[in-house]
């Protein structure tokens, strides 16, 4: 679910956002999406942790475990990424976005191995 959460971001949402939204109306509307976005894959994550805690493999729990953080990484970065971004903190606003996107491509990556290892 989590991968599928990504993926239709990624290849949906956003595109058509840049392409139909003025830079204003554009920037609005991510605020309000990000937040969700990310609080949607954390929760989404915490069952999945819980049910992998139990589970004989470490490795699943370790996948989960940083699935997990990196969601509440990316949630409590946004903040800071929209204070940048207001103040004119180029560095601090290139920093905290390119932490957001390393949040969701390791997400992305963990939740499609735990996928594969789940189903063998």
């Amino acid at each position: 679910m989590i991968a599928g959460v990504i993926l239709c971001h990624l290849l949906l949402t956003t595109p058509i956002i840049f392409k139909t939204l003025e830079e204003e109306e554009a920037s609005r509307f991510l605020r309000a999406i990000f937040p969700r976005y990310y609080m949607l894959i954390f929760l989404l994550s915490l069952p999945a942790l819980s049910i992998l805690y139990f589970q004989d493999s470490v490795l699943t729990w370790w996948l989960g475990f940083n699935l997990s953080v990196h969601a509440l990484v990316g949630l409590i970065g946004i903040p800071i990424t929209n204070a940048a971004k207001d103040r004119g903190w180029n560095r601090v606003f290139s920093f905290s976005h390119g932490v957001s996107v390393y949040c969701t491509i390791v997400i992305l990556a963990l939740s499609i191995i735990q996928f594969f290892l789940l189903i063998d």
